[in-house]
């Protein structure tokens, strides 16, 4: 019989995979607060004025996610509450996604001639 002398390590769960959705709304976050630094009522408002209806329980996740990878910070402001703004790392993701969606962009033309 062979026994073992280390314990026993559960394995990390794997990470959940992010939903389309989820991804244009860190997409639309991060621009957004790019171009201003904004509230979680602000956020809201300007999403929905782009067609993208999300209340905040489904935000706050996402703004969460996304103070976890720097990629925005928060700041209390008096009579604001927490104004959202985006850092460098938040501008390198941005940059990122938008790169993609331009190399996808592309690709799409090309099929389509």
């Amino acid at each position: 019989m062979i026994r073992f002398s280390a314990p026993l390590v559960a394995l990390p769960a794997p990470m959940k995979t992010p939903s389309l959705d989820r991804i244009v709304s860190r997409l639309y976050i991060l621009r957004l607060v790019q171009a201003s630094p904004s509230t979680v009522f602000n956020l809201m408002e300007r999403l929905r004025e782009r067609g993208i209806d999300k209340n905040i329980r489904a935000l706050r996740p996402i703004l969460r996610s996304l103070m976890m990878a720097r990629s925005i910070t928060a700041e209390l402001v008096e009579g604001n509450g927490r104004v959202y703004s985006i850092t460098d790392a938040g501008r390198a993701e941005l940059d990122a996604y938008l790169a993609h969606l331009n190399v996808l962009q592309d690709d799409m033309s090309e099929t389509a001639e």
